[in-house]
């Protein structure tokens, strides 16, 4: 086909595209306004950028950071009976940086009973019933050797139990979940950097954003929630964190300082009562 064929047709194609952009169809705006209020409810419900997605970073991370150093890294599961339900979710999103550190090590022996546990701590939050499927799904894949699959599975695992999160209205047990992955994740990282340390490296621990996040998520927690000794440990611990997260060059005594603190605060919330 001739040059100017092509031309032509390109320039009727791309004028035809500005017309209905400047005269949408009819029922086009009303759609975009529901659109938009749905969107403006679900930020008003928490939803944002850094709950469940953000959980799949984790991965990206530690992709970039093998091999793991599994067996200093793993840990025995974390005991339900006992626990606060705030508790509960920060452990749950812990639970899940374990699957990943499980996938990433491509642990077949320990996916099943990964797969308990992950059951026994949906149980305790209230959601047994929509990880149920999920908790079949990830043992098999793990039995089958199938990580990329099985590794999607855990992002939509807990996708899944904060969307039943945002369903009940407790946007903040989403937050909290997404907060529990978070610190997990972000020990699982420093220690990996710091066995292995390299400036490019550590500087993939810089998470301003994150940390700023979530430090400002601590500030709207409900007042007698917020003076508990489990979340006055974790405020303070992300207060610490904070200025070496928002560093851009992190020396191997920084990136111990940060393993430290993450390290902490996970044992706190594993054993606070």
């Amino acid at each position: 086909m001739p040059t100017f064929f092509l031309v032509l047709i390109f320039s009727t194609a791309f004028a035809c595209e500005l017309v209905q952009a400047e005269e949408p169809p009819a029922g086009e705006e009303a759609a975009s306004a529901e659109a938009n209020a749905d969107k403006h409810e679900l930020e008003e419900l928490g939803v944002n950028r850094y709950t469940a997605p953000s959980i799949a970073q984790i991965f990206k991370q530690l992709d970039e950071l093998k091999p793991l150093p599994f067996d200093q890294l793993k840990r025995e599961a974390p005991q339900v009976s006992g626990a606060s339900r705030e508790q509960k979710g920060l452990m749950f999103g812990e639970l899940i940086a374990d699957g990943f550190l499980l996938v990433e090590a491509e642990r077949k022996n320990l996916i099943e009973n990964f797969g308990r546990v992950l059951m026994q701590h949906a149980r305790g939050l209230g959601v047994g019933d929509r990880v149920m499927r999920h908790s079949a799904s990830l043992t098999d894949l793990g039995r089958r050797g199938e990580w990329p699959r099985m590794r999607q599975e855990l992002i939509t695992t807990q996708s899944d139990v904060e969307a039943a999160m945002m369903e009940l209205r407790d946007e903040k047990m989403a937050q909290l979940i997404s907060l529990g992955g978070w610190l997990r994740g972000l020990e699982i990282s420093a220690a990996t950097v710091e066995l292995d340390f390299s400036p490019q490296h550590a500087q993939m621990l810089a998470q301003p954003d994150l940390a700023n996040y979530f430090a400002n998520e601590l500030n709207t927690l409900p007042p007698a929630l917020a003076r508990t000794p489990l979340f006055e440990k974790i405020r303070g611990g992300i207060k610490t964190l904070e200025p070496l997260l928002n560093k851009g060059k992190l020396s191997r005594s920084e990136v111990s300082a940060i393993r430290v603190e993450a390290a902490q605060l996970n044992n706190f919330i594993r054993q606070a009562q």
